[in-house]
């Protein structure tokens, strides 16, 4: 008898990743396809041809981890900053699937992940911070994932770091992911050498100096933002997922470590909190929604 699998997807603003997985996390098939952030029934359909590219007789379960405010309970996506939906049922429009399915956060589902099968497993207290497009976040705190009153807790990214700054897609400005993300990046890379996030980190590897002085900027105002949240949580590690930190590595994480230690109220005093890469990379976030979606189906 074949063992049963669940299916996770992550729907960002510029892809949605689908994977299989069986009980023990192993992915058994992936798809990634792009996805329009600006057309919202195109981004869906996107959606649902990820799904149908993974699924197969032995999934039971389907998760998906969507960017954005998504309602605790109802698992309605309620609004997304870098993404045109708003009111959107997720649940519904995988329902031809036929399977029990669970909506949640990207960046709570991938701090499931985290928990249960990457660098969170046997860690009580600690932060996921995924970088991506913007900026979200992932809480633990004394060994389960929290979500707050109405399932919007985590959203680090929109807090104001710089009044007057640059306008973030939540309409607010100077918001944290508008000076540490990977559109950072990018309207960085852009302004200095033309080219766009991937570009930058292509340059800084093959040496280039105003590349590396991109991602030492945002490397550490992101540092400065976790130190926050450390003075805020006290979390025992700091698990950073996402596109650009798994791209960049420690062109982009040791800027950040160092402003971290800097930002911290009395570092010196207290335990060093480690910051490091998501043990499940890139697919934290689908990996977490597939094994939530096996947790609510068992």
């Amino acid at each position: 008898m074949t063992a049963p699998t669940t299916v996770g997807i992550d729907v960002g603003g510029t892809k949605a990743a689908a994977v299989r997985v069986d009980a023990d996390a192993t992915i058994e098939a992936h798809a990634l396809l792009d996805t329009p952030a600006t057309d919202v029934p195109a981004l869906l359909d996107a959606m649902r041809r990820a799904v149908k590219e993974v699924i197969d007789p032995s999934t039971t379960a389907i998760g998906i981890a969507a960017a954005g405010l998504v309602e605790r309970g109802t698992g309605e996506m309620r609004f997304a900053p870098n993404i045109a939906w708003r009111d959107v049922d997720l649940r519904a429009e995988v329902a031809l699937f036929g399977l029990p399915t669970v909506v949640d956060n990207d960046c709570t589902m991938a701090a499931s992940g985290e928990l249960l099968a990457g660098e969170g497993r046997g860690v009580t207290d600690f932060i996921y911070v995924g970088m991506g497009t913007g900026i979200g976040g992932g809480l633990v705190l004394d060994g389960a994932v929290r979500r707050g009153a109405h399932g919007f807790a985590g959203e680090i990214g929109h807090i104001i770091v710089e009044p007057g700054g640059v306008t973030c897609g939540c309409g607010n400005e100077g918001c944290f992911e508008t000076v540490a993300s990977g559109q950072a990046i990018t309207r960085l890379g852009r302004e200095r050498l033309g080219v766009d996030g991937h570009g930058v980190v292509a340059a800084a590897k093959a040496g280039d100096e105003t590349a590396g002085a991109i991602l030492d900027e945002v490397g550490r105002r992101l540092g400065q933002g976790i130190g926050g949240l450390v003075n805020v949580f006290d979390p025992a590690l700091v698990i950073v997922g996402g596109g650009p930190p798994a791209s960049a590595g420690d062109l982009l994480l040791g800027p950040a470590r160092r402003a971290c230690r800097e930002t911290i109220m009395a570092a010196t005093s207290r335990p060093d909190v480690p910051i490091v890469p998501a043990g499940l990379g890139a697919d934290a976030a689908a990996v977490g929604a597939a094994l939530s979606a096996r947790a609510e189906a068992a």
